[in-house]
């Protein structure tokens, strides 16, 4: 934990990671902002107890959530997402803060994660938002999440090897300490991504997959090449076995993880 800049920072990350493997086992749940109440997140409560039952080793939700997830184990991180936009608005890939430090230490959570959109109109603002959260998180030794995507008005999004190093490049830079970015195309050229940042990179899940074993392939691909862990939303919460979908993914990073 030598890229974390405070003991502060080095006591709450302990949170996020698997102490078998290190890595960052994080289950985004911050969805419903933008998308509603989808499925597997009508009932949020049921669904944190069934990853966590699982093994994830810890979540990201918005801070009204908090109160619905407040019974989760002392060894679980708590991240709260302090970004979004509404998907039915014409700007919907426009993030706007939603909170900030003092959430985080009000509700006792252990980090803070904003989202970039580079690409998007106004990502000059989600940039300075990201920095300005860095700047704020790190008078109180509180980890930075930085969720990145190259992604236009359109919502299409490149999984460029080159436009992930760039963004997770841009993440540090802005003092994020974590940095969130979509896989590589199963995985390949992901340690160019890697080797770009002195921070953990992980991948992100995306949208809902109709072939898990190929995801789970992916997943595999990216640890091996040097990412420190995954943040997958809804291709755990939107399985039919939440809990066995996240204990997958978990021997799946563990495996490439020893075998790196």
């Amino acid at each position: 934990m030598e890229f974390l800049d405070s003991i502060g920072k080095k006591l709450r990350y302990r949170r996020f990671v698997d102490q078998e493997s290190g890595a960052i086992i994080a289950v985004p749940m911050d969805h419903g902002f933008t998308l509603g109440p989808i499925s597997g997140l009508k009932n949020i409560s049921k669904t944190t107890n069934a990853v966590i039952k699982g093994g994830a080793t810890c979540v990201v939700v918005h801070k009204g959530n908090i109160r619905n997830i407040a019974t989760l184990p002392p060894d679980k991180g708590i991240i709260i997402h302090v970004s979004g936009s509404v998907n039915s608005s014409p700007h919907s890939n426009q993030k706007v803060l939603t909170g900030g430090v003092e959430d985080v230490l009000r509700l006792g959570a252990d980090g803070i994660s904003t989202h970039v959109n580079v690409g998007a109109t106004g990502d000059k603002d989600m940039i300075a938002d990201l920095a300005k959260i860095s700047s704020d998180a790190s008078k109180f030794g509180v980890p930075v999440l930085a969720m990145m995507y190259a992604r236009n008005d359109d919502g299409m999004t490149s999984t460029d090897v080159s436009s992930l190093a760039h963004l997770a490049r841009l993440a540090e830079e802005a003092g994020a300490d974590i940095v969130k970015v979509n896989a590589s195309k199963l995985g390949k050229g992901f340690d160019e991504v890697v080797q770009g940042t002195n921070i953990p990179v992980i991948i992100a899940g995306g949208d809902k997959t109709s072939n898990f074993e190929t995801f789970l392939n992916t997943v595999k691909s990216c640890v091996e090449l040097g990412a420190s862990g995954v943040s997958i939303g809804r291709n755990i919460f939107q399985q039919e076995n939440p809990e066995q979908a996240i204990s997958r993914v978990i021997s799946v990073v563990r495996e490439a993880m020893r075998e790196r």
